[in-house]
């Protein structure tokens, strides 16, 4: 429970500390485009840059706790048009709070521009200076979403490794990889039909979501019924996080037990296998690109869960990665050795154990 709490309260100044050093960066690019020094925001106007810096943190806390609110809320909405109108919201009822709260903290606020009284205040709110605080939020609040957005396509992380060209050149890595897709996905799709089939993935895929950040794991992509994650050997290693990911999904899916019966009539059953070893990563595609993985690990770990059914198990691991478990002092879960088995398309054996 410790651990949760202070999980939750990293996340939560990381998030802010990223959103308040955009806002700084943005209005010190704001002010410093305004050469004309009798232009309200002109960074020669100012004698002390106190005053900016300290507007930027207010805006990046105000902005970011109600961009915030608004992501819980879009869960509940549906209609496209609806989700433009909140996000314009956040922006306008950003900018009539940052000037409010300047105008409450005016000891620490020293500037002849912003409200010393309420009547001043009410001037304000139909001033230029308060139709270009509204712009900036506008322009900034808006290239946040956007990218926002984009990280959220792409994978947590992934924009950046992008915008760096960090995988520009094919780099090698070690890896662990986790298959997992759904069983008796076939004989769903024929009982629930196409648009409830799809819908019943939806779900299932929404409800990984809580075992994914906690575990702290990578999606590499979706593929039909299957998802694939991925980690860095370290990180995949510390705290069985690599086979915890699996067990913390079922929970889940055993928490919405009365909901899955409701809606579709069943409770969905995964299967998944595990591996680990080296990779090629690489930037890969002209018109669509994307991170690749390739390499033998990846092949592996996608045989080793296709044999779940053979061998009557939802997750099985390669013996690689139950060495590599006890060798870092982690792995305490039972295992069911099952041998050397010999991989479709492969040469040489591979050790498998029988988790669940």
């Amino acid at each position: 429970m410790e651990n949760k709490v202070v999980a939750r309260i990293c996340n939560t100044i990381i998030y802010f500390g990223k959103i308040i050093l955009t806002w700084i960066v943005a209005l010190f690019f704001l002010m410093a485009f305004q050469v004309e020094e009798n232009n309200l925001l002109c960074i020669y106007g100012y004698s002390d840059l106190n005053n900016s810096i300290l507007s930027a943190f207010l805006a990046g806390m105000i902005w970011g706790i109600i961009f915030k609110i608004s992501r819980f809320i879009r869960k509940f909405v549906s209609h496209y048009l609806l989700i433009i109108l909140l996000s314009l919201s956040v922006n306008i009822l950003s900018a009539y709070l940052l000037i409010y709260w300047v105008y409450h903290l005016g000891d620490i606020f020293i500037n002849k521009e912003f409200p010393n009284s309420f009547q001043h205040l009410i001037d304000l709110y139909k001033s230029q200076l308060f139709y270009s605080i509204l712009a900036y939020f506008f322009i900034v609040g808006t290239l946040i979403e956007i990218f926002f957005e984009i990280d959220k396509k792409l994978g947590r992380g992934v924009l950046l490794k992008f915008l760096l060209g960090r995988y520009y050149k094919p780099k090698e890595e070690e890896r662990i990889f986790l298959f997992m897709d759904l069983k008796s996905s076939t004989s769903y799709a024929e009982q629930l039909g196409h648009f409830k089939y799809s819908r019943l993935l939806q779900d299932c895929f929404k409800d990984i979501s809580p075992a994914i950040t906690k575990n702290k794991a990578q999606i590499y992509q979706y593929v039909g019924d299957e998802v694939v994650l991925t980690w860095k050997l370290e990180h995949g290693l510390k705290n069985n996080r690599c086979i915890q990911v699996f067990f913390d999904f079922m929970d889940e899916l055993n928490k919405k037990e009365t909901y899955y019966q409701r809606e579709y009539g069943l409770i969905p059953v995964f299967k998944a296998g595990v591996h680990s070893g080296k990779v090629m990563i690489a930037e890969v595609g002209e018109l669509k690109s994307e991170i690749a993985y390739h390499g033998d690990a990846i092949n592996t770990a996608s045989r080793i869960q296709g044999l779940c059914n053979s061998y009557q198990s939802k997750l099985l691991v390669s013996g690689d990665l139950i060495k590599e478990l006890k060798l870092h002092h982690y792995f305490d879960i039972w295992s069911e050795p099952l041998g050397a088995v010999l991989l479709n398309g492969k040469k040489l054996t591979t050790a498998l154990y029988k988790i669940c």
